[in-house]
């Protein structure tokens, strides 16, 4: 008894964190599939003639989140007196992204090189366009997989459905007993382990 409340309790405090990193996922996902419009945009504010840091200005206060809410932060770094390599380093330690990474470095090696900076980022965006068109056919191409990782998780829960429909007291006996509660215990972790060693199998990197 004693394993099996430990075992839930260690299940119960990791679905807060499950649940941050997904949200953290989705955030980083919609701040890619945003980052070449946002490109496209200081590229052509520099075009227009402002200064980069103008041009971040501006796209804080035009882009949608969370693109917004990172550029924003941003130019406030540099507007409390951070210099330009500071405020895009911590960006890109702020923002995992290969994208974002990309964009520093040409930022700062345009910066000490000189250089077309609208040119070098619209060239950017449209490499991250294709990276994205790249990626979406790998995903396809994997969805065989990711739908069998589905549907094997799915049927212990649909099996376990039928069996409390078929026989309503096989599974409280079984929970009332010491060893069948380490069973059903570890039954779950099997599969929740199952389930995230079969997506990351198919989760390609691009």
């Amino acid at each position: 008894r004693p394993l099996s409340i430990a075992g839930l309790a260690i299940l119960g405090a990791a679905l807060p964190f499950l649940y941050v990193e997904m949200r953290r996922r989705r955030r980083l996902a919609d701040f890619e599939q945003q980052f070449p419009e946002a490109l496209d945009f200081i590229a052509r504010a520099v075009r227009a003639g402002h200064a980069f840091s103008v041009s971040l200005e501006l796209l804080s206060q035009e882009a949608p989140e969370p693109v917004r809410a990172e550029f924003r932060h941003v130019f406030h770094q540099l507007n409390l007196g951070a210099s330009v390599d500071k405020a895009l380093l911590d960006f890109a330690h702020r923002v995992p992204s290969v994208d974002v990474r990309f964009f520093v470095s040409t930022v700062l090696l345009q910066r000490e090189t000189g250089g077309n900076l609208a040119e070098i980022l619209m060239k950017l965006a449209q490499i991250i366009r294709e990276r994205f068109r790249l990626k979406g056919q790998v995903k396809a191409l994997s969805a065989h997989g990711r739908l069998t990782a589905t549907i094997l998780t799915l049927v212990p829960i649909a099996l376990l459905i039928g069996l409390t429909i078929v026989a309503p007291e096989y599974l409280p006996s079984m929970a009332r007993d010491p060893l069948g509660r380490i069973l059903i215990l570890f039954a779950l972790l099997g599969q929740v382990l199952g389930y995230l060693c079969m997506r990351w199998i198919v989760n390609i990197k691009v």
